[in-house]
């Protein structure tokens, strides 16, 4: 309890002093109220953004990444995993990468390119699962489920699962399979022997393509050509393994990092809220240096850096919530889990 203490003071202190806060107090279990902020003018800001009609949902939190670059090498290899630490808009981005591929452009407004994203799952172009430890070959391919009857008797069927849904419509039309936190799914367990088949060069008309019989419909199988997969990946979680060496082969891998450029592009672009921006690039500065003067050295900085995303809000309220309820406790998981030294203050 008393080095969780002092941790807490660490991160507390360090980053409390740069958005202008007061320290009062504090105790052993809760950091909460012991700030006082010091806003010249709150109504001012308010009135700043709400002429600015600040509309969250429109910005796109990823102007960062070469789409272009990501959709050439996805064609080339199938699949890849996008990998970043949290807040770096991997999930989005899968998203735009999809619908690129699909469409061979993608909307600049963030509200039209999930509309558009919602028109292809609709279309059963663009399918998304999460993997979690609990999910099996049974619910990823196929399986028998039980089913009830109207007379609620249980029966069991047969039913596909969304590889095997994704594989079917893509023998007519380009389809992108996302899978969301890919590392988090026993990869063995979930795909079986099909890990083979996701090869370029053993997909279905290609020159050593492999064909296998599925263990419950008895069907010939193989993976259609026209079949891509993008993965998402939290390289901050420590809470699982390495991935599999075998779905590391299958997959090209795309670090996302969180980006200064993104933060000042928000605040220049969307937000315009100026005297937020100035404390936001300074919060991401000290964040940015207290990993890196801290950090393990099993780790890389790159992988555990906050995103961007944490440092994007519409007025100092909210800039300052962020701080106290996702970044600080984010840090202090970070030295619990001893990817962060706290020895060295």
């Amino acid at each position: 309890m008393k080095k969780t203490y002092i941790i807490i003071i660490i991160i507390t202190t360090f980053l409390a002093i740069l958005l202008g806060y007061k320290l009062s107090c504090l105790t052993k279990y809760t950091i909460k109220e012991n700030y006082n902020y010091k806003i010249a003018d709150t109504l001012e800001i308010k009135q700043t953004t709400s002429k600015n009609k600040f509309k969250f949902k429109n910005y796109r939190v990823i102007d960062l990444l070469n789409t272009d670059i990501n959709v050439y090498v996805i064609k080339q290899k199938k699949q890849i995993i996008l990998q970043g630490a949290p807040g770096t808009g991997k999930t989005y981005s899968s998203s735009e990468i999809a619908v690129k591929l699909i469409d061979g452009n993608a909307p600049s407004d963030r509200a039209e390119l999930m509309k558009r994203y919602k028109e292809l799952v609709d279309k059963e172009q663009i399918f998304f699962t999460t993997f979690h430890q609990s999910m099996d070959y049974e619910e990823f391919v196929e399986g028998i489920k039980p089913e009830t009857t109207s007379d609620n008797k249980i029966i069991y069927k047969l039913k596909d699962g969304i590889f095997k849904e994704a594989c079917k419509s893509a023998e007519n039309n380009k389809v992108v399979l996302i899978i969301d936190e890919i590392n988090r799914g026993n990869i063995s367990k979930i795909f079986g022997e099909l890990i083979t088949l996701l090869e370029v060069d053993k997909r279905k008309g290609k020159e050593n393509e492999i064909e296998v019989i599925l263990p419950y419909s008895k069907e010939k199988f193989s993976v259609p050509d026209n079949l891509y997969i993008i993965g998402t990946m939290n390289t901050a979680d420590r809470s699982i393994g390495y991935i599999d060496y075998a779905l590391r082969r299958r997959f090209a891998f795309i670090p996302i990092k969180a980006d200064k450029l993104a933060i000042e592009n928000y605040y220049d672009n969307i937000n315009k809220n100026f005297d937020c921006k100035d404390k936001a690039i300074n919060l991401f500065n000290k964040v940015k240096e207290l990993i890196k003067g801290n950090i393990n050295e099993e780790f890389e900085a790159d992988d555990i850096m906050i995103g961007h995303s944490y440092f994007m809000a519409q007025n100092f309220e909210e800039l300052q919530n962020k701080l106290e309820y996702e970044i600080k406790p984010l840090l202090l998981e970070y030295f619990k889990d001893g990817i962060l030294k706290s020895h060295k203050y």
